[in-house]
């Protein structure tokens, strides 16, 4: 049997797009605690507000992508950022588990503050807890 380049290539696809519809992602949003930062650039939940982010798991490869945005108290009035800290926005979120790849809190010095975080090796989220 002979397979023709256009065949082949017409083949190809298909499997990948079968196995891509076999993925399934997962996207919600949650309202969470943002900490704020005390006068020594410190982050304090006492300082913080409420704010929402967004997370999408994908269960096909166990990536779970989580992206938030609040405005917080800045008592140190210079943008801090923090790596691969716990902030506890990862536990509020509701992550079950995994490895978390990057972790990154900023707050700007007035107050604007923007969470990013990339987990891999999840096993899934528990929206609401």
């Amino acid at each position: 049997m002979k397979f023709s380049r256009i065949g082949g290539v017409a083949l190809c696809l298909a499997v990948v797009a079968g196995s891509a519809a076999m993925a399934q992602v997962t996207r919600g949003t949650v309202d969470v605690l943002f900490p704020g930062v005390d006068v020594d650039g410190n982050v304090d939940e006492s300082l913080g507000a409420d704010g929402v982010v967004r997370v999408t798991f994908n269960d096909r490869n166990g990536r779970l992508r989580v992206v938030g945005r609040a405005v917080v108290t800045n008592d140190s009035r210079r943008t801090q950022v923090y790596s691969n800290i716990d902030t506890g926005l990862l536990d509020a979120v509701g992550v079950v588990d995994g490895d978390v790849v990057a972790d990154r809190y900023r707050v700007t010095a007035r107050g604007r503050a923007t969470y990013n975080a990339t987990v891999k090796n999840s096993t899934g989220i528990e929206f609401g807890t």
